[in-house]
């Protein structure tokens, strides 16, 4: 509603400042986004397991195993390689342990990881995101798992020997996991009901900024 005072016309003010509410709707917005990111990475874990070598293959290394929001990151880490340029091909195998692979048993490929290309130093790594699973369900009880790395490819081979394998801890076995860093230690069901409060929040100051408009 409008009136004139003096020759010009004023407004009269009925709510706060538009500018304001739109500055406190995107703060609120703002701020759901980064409570929501911080809940799921306090509710994140990971697990860094220690490749070993296979037959005196003297190549070892780590393979650490995160919980990502899209699924879980695996990034394999190896030193000793012998031979800079190769390519090593390395898996996550289904159905028994590095112990098969040291007396001369292969397991199954289940899940394929990014190739390994050594380095002048010996040195190799490799990190691959394994999509729509966690942590939890990759470690699971249903079978032994373990990750391998392999030998160079030779032509007419077939799969090559391993190198450097580490078994995948089970989780029926009392796992200890690490914990992702946090964003201030509240627990993380708090961390995500602040946001959905403040989304409500939010919504309220968009139905108030149309009412002041109207």
């Amino acid at each position: 509603m409008n009136i004139k005072v003096n020759g010009y016309r004023e407004e009269r003010i009925v709510c706060q400042p538009i500018r304001f509410a739109g500055v406190v709707l995107v703060t609120v917005l703002l701020a759901s986004l980064f409570l929501g990111e911080s809940a799921f990475a306090q509710d994140a874990k990971s697990v860094e397991l220690h490749l070993a070598p296979i037959r005196d293959s003297g190549v070892s290394g780590t393979a650490t195993l995160s919980d990502v929001k899209d699924g879980v990151q695996v990034n394999v880490s190896v030193q000793g390689l012998p031979e800079a340029g190769v390519e090593h091909i390395n898996h996550f195998h289904g159905g028994g342990t590095c112990a098969d692979v040291q007396a001369g048993k292969m397991p199954p490929v289940t899940i394929p990881l990014k190739t390994i290309v050594a380095k002048e130093d010996g040195t190799g790594s490799a990190t691959t995101t394994i999509k729509d699973v966690n942590l939890d369900e990759l470690l699971g009880k249903d079978q032994h798992r373990f990750i391998l790395v392999h030998a160079k490819v030779k032509e007419g081979q077939g799969v090559p020997p391993g190198i450097s394998c580490a078994d995948l801890p089970q989780s029926s076995a009392n796992t200890t996991f690490k914990s992702l860093p946090s964003s201030g230690g509240l627990p993380p069901v708090v961390l995500l009901v602040i946001p959905l409060t403040l989304g409500l929040v939010g919504v309220s100051a968009v139905l108030v900024l149309r009412r002041c408009i109207a």
